[in-house]
C-alpha cells in the first residue's frame, strides 16, 4: 500500500478510518464484471435520500495509482446504477480494505 493511500485509510493514531470503512461497506461489489456500485440509499419511506461513495472510491483508486472508468447503468440515471469499472487487482485491493485484511 502506498503512503498516500495509508494517509487516507488510517487515522493519525494508526486505526482504520471508520468513514472510509463505512463507505466501502455501503458499496456493492460485483466480482463477475469487476464493478463496484457506489450509489446507495438511506432512510425509509418519505425520508429516503440517495448517497454516493464515489468520491471516496475515486480517492482510494487515484492514491493507489489504479485506472478506473465511471459509468451508470440505471434506467433513468438513479443512484443505484452508479459504478466504477476497475481491474481485478484494483477490485481485490478495495475488497481487502473493506474486509480489513490489509
Amino acid at each position: 500500500m502506498k503512503t498516500a493511500t495509508k494517509n487516507i485509510v488510517f487515522n493519525q493514531d494508526g486505526n482504520k478510518s471508520k468513514s472510509v470503512i463505512n463507505m466501502l461497506l455501503n458499496c456493492r461489489f460485483d466480482s463477475t464484471s469487476n464493478k463496484v456500485y457506489t450509489g446507495y440509499y438511506s432512510g425509509s419511506g418519505r425520508f429516503t435520500s440517495a448517497h454516493s461513495a464515489m468520491p471516496t472510491i475515486a480517492l482510494l483508486l487515484k492514491a493507489q495509482g489504479y485506472k478506473y472508468t465511471v459509468a451508470n447503468d440505471a434506467l433513468r440515471g438513479g443512484a443505484k446504477g452508479e459504478h466504477v469499472v476497475i481491474s481485478k487487482t484494483a477490485f481485490d485491493f478495495l475488497l481487502s480494505v473493506k474486509n480489513n485484511t490489509i
